[in-house]
């Protein structure tokens, strides 16, 4: 049975075309912010569920939940805050004079108003407390300290509608929880499998995916990766939705492999990003989450395990599916971790990204262990990494 999203319901704040139509022509007063792309991603998907049970920007009480024990108030895990805290002088000049009760209106980053939130709350919230104990450091070097240090001092909370569905690039890939949820049931899935990942897709995670994908309770694997806004030096999501597109469809079975896009902001938090974003694969329908080493995070801010060892910490009834470090074996021949290969160190190809990134940016030539030919073609494209 696919599982209940978290929380046991799936938020919906969509609005109907007869609403949506009537609070655009209604729209000329009202208050309106131009917040940064996070709070527009953010807002979208409290929309359509992804967030579930958000149904909108959190308030103090909830924000010092999350940062204090990585819960709601309500005591259900949660591990990454919600915030609108916008900044810039026209948007701070809205907040200034908002009160509770009033709506603000949302734009886009075309200008376009996209969604409504009914401010229940404007507070103060600590972000040096909140980097130290979500992403576990204050160092402005880490990406997400210094959003954080970027945003505005202030929050506004409550409720929010989602008048129209973001215009993004990755265009039919993008897919709503329902949606999803109806595409498992329809191919008779019950126990997915969800991978996350912000990279182009290397022969270690293939070979991890193959044998999530050999598990007798597994229907299907939902690989769904994050093609928001990525830090300098990432892929560009367009070039990892290519290559995952020429994985799957040349290597894969189609019946048993589903591919959707995740517009959000990768948050590189370790261990409690891993969790969000299990949570969020919980509001899509995946009964079981893939956690590699390391995942969510960067440098050498996190213990390379802590992300597996979070689930143990705070049960979201997701069943986590952990793998050790994978590597490509000369000796071997094919991929393999230390509990199935004999052979040293030296004998082992690296297989890190930041290798495969580092190469792509010097121009310099990749062996073809590490890459399928197709995924490969893409990358040799050039202009494959965010430089700016």
């Amino acid at each position: 049975m696919i599982p209940l999203p978290h929380g046991g319901r799936l938020i919906n704040r969509e609005s109907p075309p007869s609403e949506r139509q009537r609070r655009e022509s209604e729209s000329r007063d009202l208050l309106k912010l131009s917040p940064f792309i996070d709070a527009i991603y953010d807002a979208e998907k409290i929309g359509i569920g992804a967030y579930s049970p958000l149904d909108g920007f959190q308030g103090k009480e909830a924000v010092d939940a999350v940062v204090e024990r990585g819960r709601l108030p309500d005591g259900l895990p949660w591990t990454i805050p919600i915030l609108l805290a916008p900044t810039g002088k026209e948007n701070l000049g809205v907040v200034d004079s908002v009160r509770a009760g009033d709506e603000v209106g949302l734009t886009d980053q075309s200008g376009r108003l996209f969604a409504i939130v009914r401010v229940e709350e404007k507070f103060r919230y600590d972000r040096h407390r909140l980097a130290e104990q979500v992403y576990g450091t204050t160092d402005p070097q880490h990406p997400n300290v210094a959003d954080l240090q970027a945003q505005g001092e202030v929050a506004l909370a409550g409720p929010l509608v989602l008048l129209r569905r973001l215009e993004l690039p990755t265009g039919t890939l993008e897919k709503t929880p329902a949606e999803v949820r109806e595409e498992f049931a329809r191919r008779g899935w019950s126990n997915v499998a969800a991978y996350q990942t912000r990279n182009v897709p290397h022969t270690a995670h293939e070979y991890l995916q193959r044998c999530t994908l050999e598990r007798e309770e597994i229907d299907g694997l939902f690989v769904h990766p994050i093609l928001g806004r990525l830090k300098r030096g990432d892929y560009r999501p367009a070039v990892i939705a290519e290559a995952y597109q020429a994985l799957i469809q040349n290597y894969y079975p189609a019946h048993r492999v589903l591919l959707a896009a995740l517009s959000i902001t990768m948050r590189y938090g370790g261990p409690k990003a891993a969790l969000f974003l299990a949570i969020i694969r919980k509001n899509f329908g995946c009964s079981h989450y893939i956690v590699g080493r390391d995942q969510a995070g960067i440098g050498k801010y996190y213990d390379p395990f802590a992300c597996q060892r979070i689930f143990d910490e705070y049960p979201i009834d997701v069943v986590p599916v952990r793998y050790e470090e994978t590597f490509f074996c000369r000796d071997c021949g094919w991929m393999a971790t230390a509990r199935t290969c004999a052979h040293p160190v030296s004998s082992r190809l690296d297989t890190s990204q930041t290798r495969i990134r580092t190469a792509i940016a010097k121009g310099e030539s990749l062996p073809k262990e590490l890459l399928r030919p197709e995924v490969y073609r893409v990358l040799a494209r050039g202009d494959v990494l965010i430089t700016e």
